[in-house]
């Protein structure tokens, strides 16, 4: 399995929509990010812990299970960058693939350190970007191949029209 460690509280100071909601409901801010990912979640398959700090949510530490993700807050005054490289060393060691979002440059080589791959807030914005768009072309790819599933659209023209008569003469009846 293939998990993806993120900075929550990283990533909504530097995405442009969440950082702007930020500003007037942060947990608000948080739910529209637990959105994008669980679409993101689905569509990719990897397991995603996201993570935000105790301190600004002002509670104790807790998790929220969803299906193929996590949503942690720290202790009250644990770092979401401690917990990070905690879940960064125990799945490394279990030869798990892992990735990690964030900006702080100083997270990223240490997880790079241990084995996980880096995106920043900012190429990982990019990459949900693109995810949305192939996830917008197959719903559309979905929507024209709908037709095809009526059993009209499925029988021979010959039998269509058979079909159209007897559909015809109990209207007439």
């Amino acid at each position: 399995m293939e998990y993806l460690i993120i900075d929550g509280y990283n990533v909504i100071g530097c995405w442009p929509d969440l950082k702007r909601l930020k500003d007037h409901a942060l947990a608000d801010a948080r739910h529209q990010l637990v959105e994008v990912l669980r679409e993101y979640q689905v569509f990719t398959g990897q397991y995603i812990i996201l993570v935000f700090d105790a301190y600004r949510s002002k509670g104790l530490k807790t998790t929220e299970y969803l299906p193929g993700m996590e949503i942690r807050y720290t202790d009250h005054g644990q770092t979401a960058d401690s917990l990070i490289e905690s879940l960064v060393a125990k799945l490394a060691d279990r030869n798990q693939i892992v990735g990690v979002v964030t900006s702080d440059w100083a997270q990223q080589q240490i997880v790079l350190g241990k084995g996980a791959r880096r995106w920043s807030s900012r190429e990982f914005y990019l990459e949900v970007k693109k995810i949305a768009g192939q996830i917008s072309n197959a719903a559309g790819r979905t929507q024209v191949d709908r037709p095809t599933t009526e059993l009209g659209n499925r029988l021979d023209l010959k039998a269509r029209k058979i079909l159209q008569n007897m559909a015809n003469k109990n209207k007439r009846s």
